[in-house]
């Protein structure tokens, strides 16, 4: 960085480094404008002491080396660390204004030198030139210890690790290793195409694998298998009820797809996938429509299971799966309905509204009777 000398520029010179965020004052309790050698030199090992990792406080002794190499220069000069707000916007540049402002009426200044770390130059240089020339900018990039070998060992470490480590190896050479077994393979009998498809899938599968780190989870389905050996009678009854209302459900969103991807206008937003704002109600409708019925039998099954298993029991949660039953009853109208609105907007909703009206009158009766019912026979447990 070339400095003008005395008659080709500015005679008297301030060095400033500026902190817009106020690091300094949050972190060191430093208070700003910081003015002169000796105190920006202890601003700035108070701000390092701090936060050791604080990049302001580098550039504050940046500032202090600047001004040092000035003044052996024979340049009358002074060293000066302005902070804004850590809000920082307008309220941190109205303050950083007003610091400089104090300095320059305590050092009357021609020219400023502004040693930055290089951030918040485009936010700081205006504030500076609106109160006096900035005649230099030094930007100063922080050196992190012995940073390029360091990085070069952590590298070959992790290298190392992928290629040493079965933990990593599996997916950094054996997926690797597989895709081009599998290119190679099918590329020999001109299968690029389905050469691709299957690489794309076996990538797809690694990444997912890894990613959800699925193989953790084969561990528990050793511990589930073990379990399920000890199951008791209502445990497989309870397992069988959950598979079957999974299956159950499955079939129904199967054939609700199937019976929706056979309708024109899903074959037309497959064409132009801007049509699914025309279109997407009427699908949804029709998906609706096609799956309620055999989901609402999947969810009474899972549902009459724990109303068995409490009746059995004799236990006061029976009227709780038998109101959970009740509401999916008086839903499963209004749903369709629903479904029928989406497919035709210029049907009634007088059906629709009807039906909510009778389930919510009808939960609500019911309600009443479960907690008074649960009320009592909780009164009667506690009295015996």
């Amino acid at each position: 960085m070339k400095i003008l000398t005395a008659g080709q520029g500015p005679s008297k010179l301030l060095v400033l480094s500026v902190d817009r965020d106020d690091d300094i004052g949050v972190k060191a309790k430093v208070k700003t404008p910081v003015i002169g050698r000796d105190a920006c030199i202890e601003a700035a090992t108070k701000l390092s002491i701090a936060d050791p990792e604080e990049a302001d406080a580098n550039a504050i002794f940046a500032a202090v080396k600047q001004y040092n190499e000035l003044v052996s220069k024979g340049h009358e000069c002074e060293v000066a660390a302005i902070a804004g707000s850590s809000e920082e916007g307008v309220e941190a540049d109205q303050k950083l204004r007003a610091e400089l402002i104090e300095v320059i009426s305590r050092f009357s200044a021609s020219g400023m030198i502004l040693v930055s770390d290089g951030f918040d130059d485009r936010a700081i240089l205006p504030i500076l030139l609106g109160v006096g020339p900035v005649i230099s900018v030094r930007r100063v990039v922080i050196k992190h210890s012995k940073s390029l070998e360091e990085s070069y060992a952590v590298l070959g470490r992790y290298l190392k690790m992928l290629v040493s480590d079965p933990k990593y190896s599996k997916f950094s050479l054996g997926v690797p290793g597989l895709l081009l077994l599998v290119t190679g393979l099918l590329s020999l009998f001109n299968l690029l195409q389905l050469a691709t498809q299957i690489t794309s899938i076996i990538l797809g599968i690694a990444l997912m694998v890894w990613g959800f780190d699925l193989l953790k989870h084969t561990t528990s389905i050793g511990k589930v298998r073990i379990s399920i050996k000890k199951m008791s009678p209502s445990s497989y009854i309870r397992l069988f009820s959950v598979v079957t209302t999974l299956l159950v459900i499955s079939v129904a969103f199967y054939q609700a797809f199937i019976s929706m991807s056979s309708l024109p206008e899903y074959q037309e937003i497959l064409r132009d996938f801007s049509l699914i704002l025309k279109h997407g109600p009427l699908l949804f409708g029709w998906f609706m429509k096609e799956a309620i019925p055999l989901t609402w039998i999947g969810l009474s099954i899972y549902l009459g299971y724990f109303m068995i298993t409490n009746w059995m029991r004799k236990s006061v949660k029976i009227w709780q799966d038998a109101f959970a039953l009740i509401v999916l009853a008086f839903l499963y109208i209004p749903l369709l309905e629903f479904s029928q609105i989406l497919i035709n907007p210029e049907q009634s909703v007088f059906t629709l509204i009807s039906q909510l009206l009778l389930g919510l009158i009808v939960t609500f009766l019911v309600a009443v009777v479960a907690y008074r019912y649960i009320r009592y026979h909780r009164k009667v447990r506690r009295r015996a």
